[in-house]
């Protein structure tokens, strides 16, 4: 059995707590994390892309150069107001407060971008997302999924099972694995029309 899904509330107080809960601003593995996950993106600049789970907004300054437009979601008010200040001269850039999957903007999306946020998600959340991801493959969007390997305390489900589970139910768009030691990256690409 699962752990439940892990809410705003507890990302509120760790941010009440550190500007950088996770040391998004310092850490060689959110470095080397980031340049693998550019590196993985198509190789075409997306026109309409959404972030979810932004955070702080260090990766959305990094994603925002490869994208026309890009709408970057997080259900943490706090998180979301220092990434503000941080996207304040990007004008491509719009930062929304929305829990995923339930206030999932509304696309099209040519690009959906899913760093380190599945793993807190419950089993029936994973499958809304899941169910949620397809509609976007199908209408033509890339989606790259990153999950730390890593075992937490609290979160509901371990980054490889996610991955796993990815790898099954999304097997049709798969078209990269790009496991490291400490993180999981995989791409799916959508339907061409």
């Amino acid at each position: 059995m699962h752990a439940p899904r892990i809410g705003a509330d507890r990302f509120e107080r760790l941010y009440e707590h550190s500007a950088d809960p996770w040391d998004y601003e310092t850490s060689a593995y959110e470095r080397d994390k980031y340049a693998d996950t550019l590196a993985a993106l198509p190789r075409w600049r997306a026109v309409r892309a959404l972030e979810v789970g932004c955070s702080i907004g260090v990766f959305t300054q990094q994603l925002a150069e490869r994208c026309e437009r890009l709408v970057a979601i997080d259900f943490a008010e706090l998180a979301l107001a220092r990434a503000r200040k941080r996207s304040a001269g990007l004008i491509n850039v719009q930062l929304l407060h929305a829990s995923f999957p339930e206030q999932a903007p509304a696309g099209p999306w040519d690009l959906v971008v899913c760093s380190e946020v599945l793993y807190y998600l419950d089993e029936p959340a994973l499958h809304e997302a899941m169910s949620w991801l397809t509609q976007q493959l199908c209408s033509g969007a890339s989606v790259v999924a990153v999950s730390w390997r890593g075992r937490g305390a609290d979160e509901p489900m371990h980054g490889d099972d996610v991955h796993d589970l990815l790898a099954t139910e999304l097997a049709r768009w798969h078209a990269f694995d790009g496991r490291r030691p400490g993180y999981r990256l995989d791409r799916f690409d959508g339907d061409v029309s």
